[in-house]
C-alpha cells in the first residue's frame, strides 16, 4: 500500500497537472486512477489486518465453509455471477474478477466486457452458467427467490453507508469469495486502503470555508441524501452535502432553495434544465457557473470508482488546485504512471518488521526513529514493545494508521526526506531540502543511508541517557 504521505504527493501532482478541460481526458483519467488503485490495493497485504470480529455479522472464522448473512458457502466459489454493477466493482477492487463467469446487463465495466451478460430476472439464463454463487444487492427479492427455488446459492449484500460500513461491505464480499479468515482480512485491508487515498484527497482541499453542495438525479425530488455512501464521498472531497440530514434519496425543492448550495452536481442532461429553470435563477451555483454533470454510476458504485468520484468532485469544486497553463501541450496523466511506479519500487525495498524481528534492518529503523526523536532509549537491533510504540507514534504523526508494525509503507515514509517528528515538523536540514525543491522517492536507498549515518550522534546520546533496552 502506498503510505498516506506518498499517496498524497502522487494525487497532489495529479491535481496540479489537471486542467479545466478534463472532459477531454476522461478516459486517460480513468486509466490512471485505476493504476493508482492497483498500486494501493496491490500492496494491501502490507497493512495491519483485522481479525474476524463483530464488525461483520455472520462471518465465521476459518476458510470454508463460511457463513455470510445467514448463507453458508461450502467451498471457494469458482463460478460467480454478479447481478449488481456496484458489487462487480467491489470484486474488481478485491482482485477476484477471475472467479466471475457472468454479470448483469447493467455492469458496464470495461474489464468485465468478456463475461456473459444476463438479466437479473432471467433465472434460466443464469442457471445455464452453472454458478456456484450469485451475488445480488439487498432488495433484489424477486430475482433472489427465483434463483433459490432453482437450487442456486444466492448471497444478498447491502451497500455501504459510511466508512465503517464500507469495511463491512468489503469484508462480507471478500469472505464469501476467499474464506472467512484470510478473505475477511483482505476485505478490511482493501477498504482501508481505499480510504487512505480518500484521506489524501481530503488533506488537499481548502479548509478555510465551508463549501455546500448537492447531487440531483432529477428535478422531481431525487438526490443523494445522508444515508447514502455518496454523501460520505462528498465529505472527503471537501464539500458538505446540503441533504446530509435527509434519508431515502428524496428532497423537497423548498429545502434545496433554503440551502442554496455553492455547487450543484447533477446527472448528465440535467445542467441545461437547471440553468433554464426560473426557480434556480437566484441560486449561488447557477449565478457562479458552479453546476457540473457527473455520471450517476460514480455516485452509486462502491468499488474502485469511489476514488474517481472524490477526485471529480474535488477538481470541479476547487479550481484553485489546478494549473491550467501546465496542460496546454500535454496530457494530465503524462508523468503519473512513472511517479506511481517509483513509489511502488521504493516500497519494494523493505520487508515488514514487527515485534520479535531482529537484525540490521531493525537497527536502521531504530536509528532513524532516534534521529527523529521518537526513540530515546538504547537500541540493539531487537524489535520490542518500545520500538513498536515508537513506530505507532511515528505513524500517528505522519498520517498513517497506527499499528506498531513497520510495514513497507511505514518504512518508506520513515526514511523519506521530510518525515515528520512528533510535533509535526521535519528535521531542519530536511525541511530546507524540501523547500529547495528536491525530489525524494519514498524509501530511497540514499535516504536510508543518510538516516543511518546522521543518526550516529543521536545514537550516542541515546546510549548515554539511558541504559534500558528498546527490546523491552
Amino acid at each position: 500500500m502506498i503510505n498516506d504521505r506518498c499517496s498524497c504527493r502522487v494525487l497532489a501532482g495529479f491535481l496540479e497537472r489537471k486542467c479545466l478541460a478534463m472532459q477531454r481526458y476522461r478516459s486517460a483519467l480513468r486509466r490512471v486512477l485505476a493504476m493508482v488503485l492497483c498500486v494501493v490495493l496491490g500492496c494491501g497485504v502490507f497493512t495491519g489486518c483485522s481479525q474476524v470480529d463483530d464488525l461483520v455479522s455472520g462471518v465465521t472464522t476459518g476458510e470454508f465453509p463460511v457463513e455470510v448473512n445467514g448463507v453458508t458457502i461450502s467451498s471457494r466459489p469458482v463460478k460467480v455471477v454478479v447481478l449488481s454493477p456496484s458489487l462487480a466493482d467491489v470484486i474488481l477492487a478485491l482482485g477476484c474478477e477471475t472467479q466471475m463467469v457472468g454479470i448483469s446487463e447493467e455492469c458496464s465495466q470495461e474489464e468485465l466486457s468478456g463475461l456473459a451478460k444476463v438479466s437479473a430476472s432471467d433465472a434460466e439464463a443464469i442457471q445455464t452458467l452453472q454458478p456456484d454463487l450469485v451475488l445480488v444487492d439487498q432488495g433484489s427479492n424477486a430475482a433472489q427467490s427465483a434463483l433459490e427455488e432453482a437450487g442456486v446459492t444466492v448471497l444478498s449484500v447491502e451497500p455501504a453507508t459510511d466508512r465503517t460500513d464500507f469495511e463491512r461491505l468489503y469484508a462480507q464480499v471478500s469472505s464469501a469469495l476467499s474464506g472467512g479468515g484470510l478473505g475477511y482480512d483482505e476485505g478490511v485491508s482493501t477498504a482501508q486502503d481505499i480510504f487512505i487515498t480518500l484521506d489524501s484527497i481530503n488533506r488537499i482541499v481548502p479548509t478555510d470555508k465551508v463549501t455546500t453542495a448537492c447531487y440531483l438525479y432529477d428535478l422531481d425530488g431525487s438526490a443523494v441524501t445522508g444515508d447514502m455512501f455518496a454523501s460520505t464521498i462528498m465529505s472527503y472531497a471537501g464539500v458538505t452535502n446540503v441533504f446530509d440530514s435527509l434519508e431515502g434519496g428524496a428532497y423537497e425543492f423548498q429545502s434545496l432553495e433554503i440551502a442554496n448550495p455553492n455547487v450543484i452536481f447533477c446527472a448528465p442532461g440535467l445542467k441545461e434544465q437547471i440553468e433554464a429553470d426560473s426557480r434556480f435563477a437566484q441560486f449561488q451555483a447557477v449565478e457562479q457557473g458552479e453546476v457540473f454533470e457527473l455520471d450517476p454510476t460514480l455516485m452509486e458504485w462502491q468499488g474502485r470508482t469511489v476514488v474517481e468520484t472524490a477526485y471529480e468532485i474535488c477538481a470541479n469544486t476547487f479550481p484553485e488546485l489546478l494549473e491550467p497553463d501546465s496542460m496546454l501541450a500535454s496530457d494530465p496523466t503524462e508523468n503519473i504512471e512513472s511517479e506511481v511506479s517509483s513509489a511502488l519500487e521504493a516500497q519494494s525495498q523493505y520487508e515488514t518488521l514487527e515485534q520479535g524481528a531482529q537484525g540490521d534492518q531493525v537497527e536502521a529503523l531504530q536509528q532513524r526513529l532516534a534521529q527523529l526523536g521518537y526513540l530515546a532509549e538504547k537500541y540493539d537491533g531487537h524489535y520490542g514493545a518500545t520500538t513498536a510504540d515508537c513506530v505507532s507514534r511515528f505513524q500517528t504523526a505522519n498520517g498513517i494508521e497506527a499499528t506498531g508494525i513497520a510495514d513497507p509503507a511505514t518504512q518508506a515514509a520513515l526514511f523519506a526526506e521530510g518525515a515528520l517528528r512528533e510535533d509535526g515538523t521535519p528535521l531542519p536540514e530536511e525541511a530546507s531540502a524540501g523547500e529547495n525543491g528536491s525530489s525524494t522517492q519514498a524509501g530511497g536507498t540514499s535516504s536510508a543511508s543518510s538516516a543511518a549515518e546522521s543518526s550516529s550522534e543521536a545514537s550516542a546520546g541515546a546510549e548515554s541517557s539511558s541504559e534500558s533496552s528498546a527490546t523491552a
